[in-house]
């Protein structure tokens, strides 16, 4: 038997027997809540109840100062439920999503939320003022956004007494609108004769805003200033950087300029740091994949290779690795075209072409710097390829990417690169392909029965298929695209002592990806199967991001 709330609060010296008397007369005749009667008479305040209800029910207290709020999930959770149920979904972690709550005993509502995910969830104790806060915050002010966005731009009477307040308003306006609908980067855009706001959220551009064209050159100053630009020259390209602070949140913001016949266009990238550091659990690697990535990152020295095209998440990939074996006790170097994230404790680097400070350069003076782990941006050349190597091969473990295809076409990149192969099986440790696929949004997609085309796919791929398959529908949660939220499909290739033996001896690449498979690999493709075959996405977005070669 579970003690009671009261007797709890007694033990902890809160109340006293005759205030708890008291207390239980007023919830009977009153029929409010114990926790609520002994708030409103002022014996206990709501700091106190939670900690005995984290007593009582065994549920962990959310410090809502520190708390990382993650944005894709205010999407997926929609926000008739958290009115309903008062639980506010804030994370991911170790596979669980996390939610505040005040009433932790409500597993009928936890439940429900599970199903809705379709993951397992972990509740919070929370304040139900902060609660209300954050649902506020997360929820509501999308809507409130685009009121204001829509003032700003339509109404003569928009509030401001100036043009130029309208503007400094309307830029962060768009701002906040992409931080809150959790979009990568913001494009303004101009056209013949008007500008056009687009945001990319989950990899896909939406078309969010239509403004008249006497916005164009206002807002792109805005931002440009913002960004400490030159204004005075815009038949150049221009790359700046915005430290951002609203009531929305703070973040960094990367800012390129371009300019086209119509005027010149900025994209922002909104660098927002819990979206890229985080465990390693939460990257979406498959659970055998999972334990040899984990075994690789802490070996003291080798290379370890990301690969795919631009956007794939790379660079999360690192980052997450990075973070997983930082600690106090080794030293951890970054050299990166640009810096994308400000990581505490780790030294990173810049490359800066113009100053002389090239990927060459900067990798030979931090190999003077005694580091132990040192991680690459990217291997373009040959230079930096041999260095790498060098590295991995004198007691460094160094993690960087390369753009091929699938994992076993980085062998092959590397010795046309003019690599030597003897150095390359020596000093290549993982190779990690992968590629980033839409999730379904949870609110509308549908499911059909599969069709023997797509029973035939699976079968090819050597996999027991479904008997039904998820479509993606559109509803006003995902922007009508069916999709919402991003997940990883991974292709991890060992190098043991078999790989090793092939690459000195030149296989050809389908050797070299046969005898992987063997060892464990499984090709992505079949790795996207796996989540069309849980509901997770379609074959469909699957087919769109990844090539089949079954």
């Amino acid at each position: 038997m579970k003690k009671r709330i009261g007797d709890i609060l007694m033990e902890m010296g809160f109340i006293d027997g005759d205030q708890l008397k008291l207390a239980l007369m007023e919830s009977k005749k009153t029929g409010q809540m114990l926790g609520d009667v002994l708030q409103r008479l002022g014996w206990v305040t709501e700091e106190d109840l939670q900690m005995a209800i984290a007593v009582q029910s065994g549920a962990k207290i959310l410090d809502t100062e520190n708390v990382e709020i993650d944005q894709s999930l205010i999407t997926r959770v929609p926000l008739e439920f958290v009115n309903d149920t008062g639980m506010f979904p804030f994370a991911v972690n170790n596979g669980a999503l996390q939610a505040a709550t005040n009433n932790p005993f409500d597993v009928i509502a936890r439940d429900k939320l599970a199903r809705l995910v379709g993951q397992r969830v972990e509740t919070f104790i929370a304040p139900k003022k902060w609660i209300a806060k954050a649902i506020e915050v997360y929820y509501k002010t999308a809507q409130t956004l685009d009121d204001e966005i829509n003032t700003l731009t339509y109404s003569q009477a928009a509030g401001d007494t100036t043009e130029d307040n309208r503007i400094i308003k309307l830029s962060s306006l768009l701002i906040d609108k992409g931080y809150v609908v959790g979009a990568s980067d913001i494009h303004v855009v101009p056209d013949a004769n008007l500008v056009r706001v687009y945001y990319r959220i989950d990899g896909v551009l939406h078309q969010m805003y239509l403004f008249a064209k006497k916005f164009q050159q206002p807002l792109i100053t805005r931002y440009k200033i913002m960004a400490d630009m030159d204004i005075s020259n815009p038949n150049i390209p221009h790359d700046g950087r915005i430290k951002y602070q609203s009531n929305v949140g703070a973040f960094d913001i990367r800012v390129s300029t371009f300019p086209t016949q119509l005027g010149e266009t900025v994209v922002m990238r909104l660098l927002i740091y819990s979206k890229v550091v985080g465990d390693l659990k939460n990257l979406g690697l498959e659970e055998d994949d999972l334990k040899r990535f984990e075994r690789t990152i802490h070996r003291p020295y080798g290379l370890i290779l990301t690969t795919g095209p631009t956007g794939s998440g790379k660079t999360t990939t690192l980052y997450t690795a990075l973070m997983a074996i930082n600690s106090p006790s080794i030293n951890c170097m970054t050299v990166e075209d640009p810096i994308e994230y400000v990581i505490p404790t780790i030294r990173q680097t810049a490359v800066n072409v113009k100053a002389g400070l090239t990927f060459e350069n900067a990798l030979r003076s931090a190999m003077r710097q005694d580091p132990d782990v040192i991680l690459v941006g990217e291997i373009r050349d040959k230079i930096t390829a041999d260095l790498a190597m060098r590295a991995a091969l004198t007691g460094h473990l160094v993690l960087s990417t390369l753009h091929t295809n699938d994992a076993a076409s980085a062998i092959n990149r590397l010795l046309d690169l003019g690599i030597n192969a003897s150095i390359l099986a020596s000093a290549l440790s993982m190779i990690v392909a992968q590629r980033l696929v839409r999730l379904l949004c949870p609110n509308c997609a549908a499911r059909e029965p599969i069709t023997e085309e797509e029973r035939a796919l699976f079968v090819r791929n050597g996999m027991e298929p479904p008997t039904e398959m998820a479509k993606p529908k559109g509803c006003d949660s995902c922007f009508q695209s069916g999709y919402r939220g991003r997940a990883g499909i991974y292709e991890v290739i060992i190098v043991d002592r078999n790989i090793e033996k092939m690459i000195f001896a030149g296989a050809l690449h389908r050797e070299i990806e046969d005898t992987a498979t063997a060892a464990g690999t499984v090709l992505m493709f079949r790795q996207a199967l796996k989540k069309v075959a849980r509901h997770l996405t379609s074959l469909e977005e699957i087919t769109r991001v990844i090539v089949n070669y079954a």
